[in-house]
Formats: structure tokens, C-alpha cells, sequence
């Protein structure tokens, strides 16, 4: 699909990822609607567009609102004319001892990864015509069971992802997963490992887009990890070794949650 004169829809615009790939996007073309929960920040990004000679069209709202979904793809029809991708890029972070997480917690991870993806693709489906594609950004985390709920429900999204592929391949409709491994972002903020920025998961959506393929793992050398993590006997001496338990938990997203 080509993104030069297209319609995007971007959740979780309001920073990391999201805003990353609005304006990316924005700078090869598109027309972008952002859709968070926080509309100062996303009002800044779509400054930045505005200013950089893009269009940026503003929704806040929640994604596991159905209310709040349908305004946001009404507003961008109303705004732009048309949708030609959704990316379904709003997600919530774990990484909490299940034991140690409220159960709250454990419904909005859920909710948010999962139910959000499936309303935003309901409501836009409709009116992407043929050739159009969503985006859904999954994570590692959803091929190799790390830790907690967050684990669970990237499983749940590449189940989800698999499933609407196949549901609206006929429509001449696609359906991309695009997995990261870790990325420098909020949620991650803490976490001592070397990352890269979000911008590099922008380019990902990017070809995501123009040429839709079924699943997109970046940075490129996760895949390799990604498979050896597939193995039992290895994903499980490394992943249910204390020292890495204590470096997924040993960050400021997941120390907020217990507060």
C-alpha cells in the first residue's frame, strides 16, 4: 500500500512507539489520527507534524471504550475521509510476581492488549477497503512466555492477530504482527540493558504497511533468540532463573505498580 496520501490510525499515540510512528508516517505522507488516553502529550506530537508540514488529526480516548473507539473512527472519517491502516500499538506493561499483582491489574493488562486491539479492529474494519492493512504490535514476549499477565496477553494478541488474518483475507484485507523485543520507551525505562528507540519499530510499521507480510520481529536479531527461547529446556533455565526474574522486575514501570 502506498503511504503517500493514506489514512493511518495510531493507538497509544501519546508517546514511545506510538508517537514515534505518527510521525514517522506523517513524514512519508500519511495523513495520521492519534488516539490515547493523554491529549496534552498528543497534542505536542501532532505539533511537531503540523509544523514539519504533515496532518495530524487528534482523538483522546481508551481503547477498551467501545464509545470512545467508534468516536475515534468516526472523527477520522470525518477529518480525513477515509481509514486506509489501523495500528494497534496501545498496550499496558506486567511484570509483577503473579502473586504480587492486584487483581485490577490483572484485567487491564487484558484489557488494553487485548480487548483494545479487538475493538479497534472491529470498528475500523468496516471501512477499510481493499488493500488495507492493521497492524498489530505484539511483542518477543508473545513467542517466548517471560513473565506475568503482560506474557499472557501478547499471547493472546498473536492468537488474536492469527485469527482476524485469516477472517479477512478474503476482503483483500491484511493483517501484520509486528513483534519487538525490548525498546527504549516508558515501559521499559529502568531496565539495564542497551536498546534501541522507538523510531527503529516506526520503520518496522513502515514496511508493515507498504508491503504487508505475516509477522515483522525487531530488532531483526530477536528472531534467532526468539527460536532458540522456543526450545523448553533452555527457555526454561533462563527465563526461571532469579538473576533474569530480578532484571525484568528491576525497572521504574514495574516499580510503579505496586504503588
Amino acid at each position: 500500500m502506498r503511504l503517500e496520501g493514506s489514512v493511518v490510525v495510531i493507538t497509544g499515540a501519546s508517546s514511545g512507539i506510538g508517537a514515534a510512528t505518527a510521525k514517522h508516517l506523517a513524514a512519508r505522507g500519511a495523513a495520521v489520527a492519534l488516539f490515547a488516553r493523554r491529549e496534552p502529550e498528543m497534542q505536542a506530537v501532532a505539533r511537531d507534524i503540523t509544523q514539519a508540514g504533515g496532518r495530524a488529526h487528534v482523538v483522546p480516548g481508551d481503547v477498551t471504550n467501545g464509545e470512545h473507539v467508534r468516536h475515534l473512527i468516526q472523527s477520522t472519517l470525518d477529518a480525513f475521509g477515509r481509514i486506509d491502516a489501523l495500528v494497534n500499538n496501545a498496550g499496558t506493561g506486567g511484570g509483577l510476581n503473579l502473586c504480587d499483582t492486584r487483581d485490577d491489574l490483572l484485567k487491564q493488562v487484558l484489557d488494553v492488549n487485548v480487548l483494545g486491539c479487538a475493538l479497534c479492529a472491529k470498528y475500523a474494519l468496516p471501512h477499510l477497503s481493499p488493500g488495507g492493512v492493521i497492524v498489530n504490535i505484539g511483542s518477543v514476549a508473545g513467542e517466548v512466555a517471560t513473565v506475568g499477565m503482560y506474557t499472557a496477553s501478547k499471547f493472546a494478541l498473536r492468537g488474536f492477530n492469527d485469527a482476524l488474518r485469516r477472517e479477512v483475507k478474503g476482503r483483500g484485507l491484511r493483517v501484520v504482527l509486528v513483534a519487538p523485543g525490548f525498546i527504549r520507551t516508558e515501559m521499559t525505562a529502568g531496565l539495564r540493558y542497551r536498546m534501541p528507540g522507538p523510531e527503529i519499530v516506526a520503520r518496522a510499521i513502515e514496511k508493515a504497511i507498504r508491503s504487508p507480510r505475516r509477522k515483522i520481529v525487531v530488532p531483526w536479531w530477536y528472531r534467532p533468540l526468539m527460536y532458540l527461547g522456543k526450545i523448553p529446556l533452555i527457555a526454561d533455565a533462563i527465563f526461571s532463573n532469579p538473576k533474569t526474574q530480578a532484571r525484568y522486575r528491576d525497572r521504574d514501570s514495574v516499580k510503579r505498580l505496586t504503588t
